[in-house]
C-alpha cells in the first residue's frame, strides 16, 4: 500500500545516490518510487513537503502539512502501480540539512509520523570524521567560503543555523525514530558497509523489507556523485564569492560569469591535490570534534547489533 511506505532519511554523503539510482528506481522489481514521473527521484516529488510549504517557504515549525502530503501521494498513486514492489520515498533531506546543524530533524520525523504512521524507517550513517569533511567539500561545492576550521568553530549568533557536531550524534536520531516507529521497523546501516560489503548490506536490506536484494550486489562497484578532486577552492575557499552564486554565499554581489570555467582550468593544469591533505583535514577535525560521539556509537552499536568499530567509529 502507498500508504505505508519504505521512506529512505538519508543522511548526506552516505550513499543516497547510489541507492536512488541503483536500488530505489522506477525499473526496479522490488521498489517502486513515489513519484508520477518515472525519470524523476520520489524524494523531489513528496519529500519536499515535509520541508516547505507551498510558496517553498520553510514549514512553520508547527505545520505537519498532512494535505500537501496526501495531495502528492494521490497524484503518485494515479501514475505507478507497485504491484508487490514497495513504494519507496527516498530523500537524504529528510535527516536534517547538515549545513544548518540539521534543525529541523526531529519536526521531519513528526511530519513523517503523521502521514506514514506505519512506514519502515531505513537510514544509512558514516563515521563522523569522514562525514564531516566530505559535507564540508559538499559546501564548498555549493559556493560556502568558511575554511574547514572556520566551518567547524563558528558558534551559533542567534540569527542563521550553521554547522553543528550535534548532527552526527547519530543515536539521538535514531532513538527518536525507534520511539516513533518501533525498533523492529528502524533500520540503520553504516555506509562503510555498502563500500566494503555490499552483499552484506544488501542482504540486511532485503531482510527488513523481505526482498531478494543479492542481485543488486554486482552494481555496488557503480560510481555516483564522484567528489571532483579541486586545487584552488578547498585552499581558497573565498574565490567561491567570485565562482558561485548561492544562500550560502549570500548570493554573492561579486560572482563573476565565466569565473569558474577559469578556475576548473586551473584546477586541471595543477592536477587537484587534495588527496594529499585529506590526513591532515582530519586531524583537524579530530582537534575540534575530539570524542563527543564514543558514548553514543557504542551505544547506537548495541542498538543496531553491528560492530561500529570494525568499520572505523
Amino acid at each position: 500500500m502507498l500508504s505505508d511506505p519504505l521512506i529512505h532519511i538519508g543522511f548526506h554523503k552516505t550513499g543516497s545516490t547510489w541507492l536512488q539510482r541503483e536500488l530505489f528506481h522506477s525499473d526496479s522489481e522490488c521498489f517502486c518510487p513515489l513519484t508520477p514521473d518515472r525519470n524523476r527521484n520520489s524524494g523531489k516529488f513528496i519529500g519536499k513537503h515535509f520541508v516547505r510549504d507551498h510558496e517553498r517557504y520553510l514549514l512553520s515549525s508547527f505545520a505537519m502539512n498532512k494535505d500537501a502530503i496526501q495531495q502528492a501521494v494521490e497524484a503518485a498513486a494515479k501514475c505507478v502501480d507497485p504491484g508487490d514492489r514497495i513504494p519507496v520515498i527516498s530523500y537524504e533531506r529528510l535527516s536534517g540539512n547538515p549545513h544548518a546543524g540539521s534543525f529541523d530533524a526531529r519536526t521531519i520525523a513528526d511530519r513523517i509520523k503523521a502521514s506514514f504512521p506505519e512506514a519502515r524507517i531505513f537510514c544509512v550513517i558514516r563515521e563522523q570524521r569522514d562525514i564531516i569533511l566530505s559535507t564540508w567539500f559538499q559546501y564548498l561545492k555549493i559556493g560556502g567560503t568558511d575554511s574547514l576550521t572556520d566551518y567547524l568553530t563558528r558558534s551559533y549568533d542567534g540569527r542563521r543555523p550553521g554547522f553543528s557536531p550535534a548532527a552526527y550524534n547519530y543515536i539521538e536520531l535514531v532513538d527518536y525514530y525507534r520511539g516513533l516507529f518501533s525498533p523492529e521497523n528502524v533500520l540503520v546501516l553504516p555506509y562503510e558497509m555498502l563500500r566494503d560489503s555490499a552483499s552484506e548490506f544488501l542482504r540486511r536490506i532485503g531482510d527488513f523489507t523481505g526482498k531478494d536484494l543479492a542481485g543488486f550486489a554486482d552494481k555496488a562497484a557503480v560510481p555516483h556523485n564522484i567528489r571532483k578532486d579541486d586545487f584552488l577552492v578547498p585552499r581558497f575557499p573565498f574565490l567561491n564569492m567570485l565562482c558561485r552564486k548561492s544562500s550560502v554565499n549570500g548570493y554573492s554581489p561579486l560572482y563573476l560569469p565565466g569565473s569558474k570555467f577559469v578556475f576548473d582550468s586551473v584546477d586541471s593544469l595543477i592536477g587537484g591535490g587534495n588527496r594529499k591533505r585529506i590526513h591532515k583535514m582530519k586531524r583537524q577535525i579530530d582537534e575540534i570534534i575530539g570524542d563527543r560521539y564514543a558514548a553514543g556509537n557504542r551505544r547506537l552499536s548495541e542498538l543496531i547489533d553491528i560492530e561500529l568499530p570494525d568499520y572505523g567509529y
